[in-house]
């Protein structure tokens, strides 16, 4: 087993000492000074690596009973060229409302996260690895990268076949997120019309008509444009569409006399509804920047 440490402020050599004395295996630990993001250190530990297959997940991932074993099963077949397997939360860990709940991959889903994946490292290396240049920080200093999907289908689109294997199970860390976090957690998705552009054949898979996403935004865009309308027309007509609007949601959502009940809805329709209006702009942005409509 091979940990790439970068910019954690944990005491991670440490806890991975402490491992490899317990361990019926191997156990490497490299320091990396110049961190420049998660991609660079997965291409740097299967550089580093000796086995013929290169199984990867994240550090805030924890693998179940009989993962690896199921997880590289398949590459028995010569023609397997990946193999990749579900993600669920742990069990132990509650969620709230704030937290971020967009790893969980059931069944064999089209971007094939490095959380939960096996590659015959020969191959790995053949087609260059990941790649780094598909990559960017956010304003908060988050790392945004799409080079295991781009990976996962070059290999695909030269001819290799893969495998989803449902007992190889990885259960990812509920991370909850501070409200502002929440709000701003879509601009990860900035990279999706890039991507798209480059593999064509993920967008019926990902998209709607070819175009949408996530069908919340059409509400965005909606809204939008009512309002827009009812600016045009005379602006006095705002407040009495506010109002219109609530009062759907009450007879959808709420059917209860209680005030509460009908604040507590209206402050999680509103936070949500300002979530999208973050997903709509930062698709419209992407899609601008790479040049493929993506909404």
């Amino acid at each position: 087993m091979i940990v790439v440490d970068g910019d954690s402020t944990e005491p991670v050599r440490a806890a991975v000492m402490a491992a490899a004395e317990r361990a019926a295996f191997p156990v490497r630990y490299i320091k990396v000074d110049d961190d420049r993001g998660p991609v660079s250190k997965r291409n740097l530990g299967v550089a580093q690596a000796r086995g013929a297959v290169i199984a990867f997940t994240d550090s805030d991932c924890r693998a179940t009973p009989g993962w690896l074993r199921a997880l590289t099963e398949p590459m028995g077949d010569n023609a397997v060229g990946f193999v990749s397997g579900p993600v669920t939360y742990k069990p132990e860990q509650a969620k709230s409302f704030f937290s971020k709940l967009t790893a969980e991959t059931l069944v064999e889903h089209p971007t094939y996260p490095t959380a939960n994946v096996a590659y015959r490292r020969d191959l790995f290396l053949e087609m260059g690895g990941f790649d780094e240049s598909l990559g960017v920080r956010d304003f908060l200093g988050r790392a945004t990268e799409c080079g295991d999907t781009d990976l996962a289908w070059r290999i695909r689109k030269a001819g290799w076949s893969n495998v989803f294997a449902p007992q190889a199970m990885i259960l990812h860390e509920v991370e909850v997120l501070s409200a502002l976090q929440w709000m701003l957690e879509p601009t990860r998705l900035i990279l999706l019309p890039l991507l798209i552009r480059l593999h064509p054949e993920i967008a019926p898979r990902l998209l709607r008509w070819n175009l949408v996403f996530y069908p919340g935004t059409l509400r965005v865009y909606g809204v939008l444009i009512v309002a827009l309308i009812l600016l045009l027309i005379d602006a006095a007509l705002l407040p009495g569409a506010a109002l219109a609007g609530i009062a759907a949601i009450w007879l959808l959502k709420v059917r209860s006399p209680n005030p509460r009940r009908l604040l507590a809805v209206l402050r999680d329709a509103l936070l949500h509804f300002f979530r999208m209006v973050v997903l709509a702009v930062t698709l419209i942005a992407g899609s601008l920047r790479f040049g493929r409509l993506v909404l």
